[in-house]
């Protein structure tokens, strides 16, 4: 019964990954719950882990790519969203002047009639 420290510590490496594994999970899940961006740095903070852990464990760094994504797209698309409507507002208040103008004018112009009309029937 000699003691395998190879055997010990392949073993203990496999424990602590796990332990990485799970924490840098329930890290994601936080922000995911509280949405917030998913990113490396927010990550390793709140799991109390390195940048360097997570992009040397492929299955992390690959999870914490594909919802950076994810938050990045949702953000990229709302501004978009953001843009179209205010050019659409912009474009309608636009539009809104020049009708109220247009009405202005019309107005005007029909008083103008209106007064023909009334100096031609006092002439009659």
């Amino acid at each position: 019964m000699t003691f395998d420290r190879k055997k010990h510590l392949k073993k203990l490496h496999k424990h602590r990954r796990k332990e990485t594994i799970e924490k840098v999970e329930q890290a994601i899940q936080y922000l995911k719950t509280t949405k917030q961006p998913i990113n490396f740095s927010r990550v390793a903070k709140q799991s109390n882990v390195g940048k360097s852990t997570l992009y040397s464990i492929p299955e992390v760094k690959e999870r914490i790519v594909i919802f950076r994504e994810k938050s990045f797209g949702k953000n990229y698309t709302q501004q978009i969203k953001k843009e179209q409507n205010k050019d659409v507002i912009h474009s309608l208040k636009r539009k809104i002047h020049s009708l109220e103008m247009e009405n202005k004018e019309l107005k005007n112009q029909t008083k103008y009639i209106y007064g023909q009309v009334f100096d031609s029937e006092d002439q009659n």
